[in-house]
């Protein structure tokens, strides 16, 4: 294996979150859920499928913090929304504003937000 296949970031994309949703749908069914957090196993076979489906070499670490990262993500977004002026638009799936200078000063003092 080379080091990029053994690197510890991997980037997903769209259809590896449609496929990560099927599995842990079945994984739920199994449940390998539990206290909030998916157990170790559901954790390896996610990791397992997608190796194979898409012909990488993932790990159950590489899972685990592809969902750290969405927790972080959704927290971002939660308190961005809570803003005044800040708005979710349902069709386009993205944040809208209101006045682009909240947001430049928002962006100033949660510098993690400006991808969003």
């Amino acid at each position: 294996m080379s080091s990029e296949d053994t690197r510890s970031y991997f980037a997903w994309n769209l259809e590896m979150e449609r496929v990560l949703a099927y599995v842990l749908r079945d994984q739920s069914n199994l449940a390998n859920k539990g206290d909030g957090n998916w157990k170790a196993v559901a954790y390896s076979t996610v990791a397992q499928i997608l190796s194979k489906y898409f012909g990488v070499h993932l790990m159950a670490n590489n899972v685990k913090n592809h969902f750290k990262l969405r927790r972080t993500w959704y927290g971002i977004v939660s308190d961005i929304l809570s803003q005044s002026g800040f708005n979710w638009d349902n069709t386009n799936y993205m944040i809208t504003i209101e006045n682009e200078i909240a947001w430049k000063e928002y962006v100033k003092s949660h510098e993690e937000a400006k991808r969003f």
